[in-house]
């Protein structure tokens, strides 16, 4: 009889099973059989697949912590962006030390390294659980935020370019969230032949380091479109003349080319997904797609009606992108596994829509907000939805352990009066 929880969500999570694959050739050939090795060699018996996972998230943020102490508002990385001439490479101004790019992407290959191994050793110990499931796509979808954040910094894109800030952040946050809602519907999570898992996290270590060997500043050159973007749009254009109006005469930077990649290959991943479940489904299943899409519109709206904010703090706009996505998507998750209806209007995004109409109001009628009086707001606000996630996950997790009588990160203790005396019981925490 839990909060989130019913009796008839006990009955679903007694009867789920977990169905998905991952078609990376990289996973499967590379990724794959290295986790199985270090299950079979290095992880021991009574080691819990959730502790796995929440060891693999805790390598992320030491690294998030790092990166925000040595960068708090990301210009610290490196020069302010437009100061480069084309084909030069700008001198290194940065004050992070070149180890913090190194550090992170050793936790970043830990973390997907961990990632695979606790999949393997629940079923190695025969501990697969529904909690397993949320609690491994529950991490993941933290660490999303928090990854697309540390790329930021290792690339030096700082807040003079906020939109740019955004498209790093969403292009893991799209095919993340519409996987989910895919598999919603369909019970089965698939991952294409290109993912975020797979070959994302390796190109986010690949490219933080290349910054631990040349620098930040290498991202601001045109190496990539020198050598093959550039040429390969100029035969497009010899093809195709109307293409070469379209071509920036003063060609394109490092970090442009690989941001502009991972946006079409999001909004590609978004679009097939989204065409296969309404031709299955039909229209209604896009209604919960818009807590995702009223998030990405809120934070381009505000960012236009107040430019300043994002400007002079862009990592707290950025948790707080975080924060409402992680609670869509765990929603999401919770709603897919218990069999209940998910509630498109999502309490933590209230606040949000409330302060975007409060800016519309104060830009198109009369000025009503002063800018500390912002501040202030979103301060509270990510406060406040924060606390209210920890909580929920916390509650959720405690909720589905009583469930289904097993404990979270240990999988030798019996629970449930098998055995365990109550006085050892009552010292068990989540």
């Amino acid at each position: 009889m839990g909060y989130y929880v019913g009796p008839s969500g006990v009955a679903a999570l007694k009867s789920y099973r977990y169905s998905g694959s991952d078609l990376s050739l990289t996973y499967k050939y590379v990724l794959s059989p290295l986790a199985q090795r270090c299950v079979d060699w290095l992880t021991p018996l009574w080691l819990a697949p959730n502790a796995i996972t929440s060891l693999g998230l805790l390598w992320m943020v030491a690294a998030y912590g790092i990166m925000q102490f040595y960068a708090p508002t990301f210009s610290e990385s490196l020069s302010p962006l437009g100061s480069v001439a084309p084909g030069d490479v700008p001198a290194e101004t940065g004050a992070v030390p070149r180890w913090v790019y190194l550090f992170n992407a050793v936790a970043m290959v830990l973390y997907q390294t961990l990632d695979n191994m606790d999949g393997k050793q629940a079923r190695r110990t025969g501990s697969s659980s529904p909690l397993g499931m949320l609690f491994d796509h529950g991490c993941d979808a933290v660490n999303s935020p928090m990854g697309s954040i540390n790329w930021c910094v290792a690339m030096g894109i700082g807040p003079a370019v906020p939109l740019v800030l955004f498209w790093t952040l969403i292009a893991s946050a799209i095919p993340f969230y519409v996987a989910t809602w895919e598999e919603f519907y369909t019970g089965a999570l698939v991952l294409p032949v290109i993912n975020g898992p797979s070959e994302g996290l390796l190109l986010g270590a690949s490219l933080s380091v290349v910054s631990f060997l040349h620098g930040p500043q290498f991202w601001h050159s045109y190496t990539f479109w020198d050598g093959f973007v550039g040429p390969a749009a100029g035969l497009a254009a010899s093809a195709a003349p109307a293409v070469a109006g379209y071509l920036p005469a003063a060609g394109v930077r490092n970090y442009e080319v690989v941001i502009l990649a991972a946006a079409i290959c999001a909004l590609q991943e978004m679009l097939l997904k989204s065409a296969g479940i309404v031709h299955n489904y039909g229209l209604r299943p896009l209604l919960n797609l818009f807590p995702f899409l009223s998030l990405l519109f809120c934070c381009v709206f505000c960012h236009v009606m107040q430019p300043g904010l994002v400007v002079e703090n862009p990592r707290f706009c950025m948790l707080l992108f975080g924060v409402n996505f992680v609670e869509m998507v765990s929603g999401l998750m919770l709603d897919h596994m218990i069999h209940h209806k998910f509630k498109w209007i999502r309490s933590t995004m209230i606040p949000f829509y409330v302060f975007s109409a409060l800016l519309a109001y104060d830009h198109y009628v009369s000025p009503i907000v002063a800018y500390k009086d912002v501040e202030t707001y979103l301060f509270m606000y990510l406060s406040g939805a924060a606390a209210h996630l920890a909580f929920k996950l916390a509650v959720v997790t405690e909720e589905i352990c009583e469930a289904l009588d097993i404990w979270c990160f240990d999988i030798v203790t019996p629970r449930g009066g098998k055995g365990v005396a109550a006085s050892t019981r009552s010292k068990k925490r989540l």
